[in-house]
């Protein structure tokens, strides 16, 4: 996820102009899909720090799908930009979720 979320947040800043010329609110939506994928970059930190907690990997689960809300909630306003500035999200958000998942599944088992 930080791999992905910094030249994909400077390439949605970069979108901004095309995209307010094409639909009316894909100018926004690119900003704020640059926003999420600085929520991202936090998400993926939260992940990091509270990787060995075992009490707060319910607080990174919920950062996961918040960020998933808000990708599922872009998509209206970015219309057809959606489909080459979202998909690093939802693919990162995905795998995260399903990590920490399973780290969940795997600590509760070894208590």
């Amino acid at each position: 996820m930080l791999l992905t979320a910094l030249p994909m947040l400077l390439w949605c800043l970069g979108l901004i102009d095309n995209a307010a010329l094409d639909y009316t609110y894909a100018g926004a939506g690119c900003f704020a899909a640059g926003i999420a994928y600085i929520f991202s970059m936090v998400t993926a930190i939260a992940g990091l720090a509270f990787a060995e907690r075992l009490h707060r990997h319910r607080w990174c689960r919920t950062l996961g799908y918040i960020q998933l809300a808000a990708g599922v909630l872009l998509v209206y306003s970015l219309r057809s930009y959606a489909t080459i500035t979202l998909p690093p999200l939802f693919l990162s958000t995905v795998l995260y979720l399903v990590g920490v998942g399973w780290r969940e599944k795997r600590d509760c088992e070894q208590q």
